[in-house]
């Protein structure tokens, strides 16, 4: 499993390092109250990209990404080992996230 390393989110967020957990995918239409990912990622895409993690608490959660082919791509990096992203890729990337595995 890979882990993402160099990136910080204001507290009560997910803690360094994330260790990806699995991927999907999620129309826009199907998610309960969207306004708030809407606003963080600027747009609301057809499709979300979700990315199911773990972080150093042993934590759950759930990342959002207005670009599921990149999620898709990162998660099958996962079996690579240790993923080096910057902060500004990652923000970009991963506007939204909740804690726990759901929608």
């Amino acid at each position: 499993m890979a882990r993402l390393t160099r990136w910080t989110w204001p507290p009560g967020s997910p803690r360094f390092p994330l260790t990806i957990a699995g991927h999907g995918q999620i129309r826009h239409a199907f998610l309960k109250n969207p306004e708030r990912l809407v606003v963080l990622a600027g747009a609301a895409p057809a499709v979300w990209g979700l990315l199911f993690v773990s972080d150093a608490r042993g934590r759950r959660w759930t990342l959002y990404s207005p670009d599921p082919e990149y999620t898709a791509m990162l998660a099958k990096t996962a079996d690579t080992g240790a993923l080096e992203l910057e902060f500004t890729v990652m923000a970009t990337k991963f506007p939204g996230w909740n804690s726990g595995w759901q929608l």
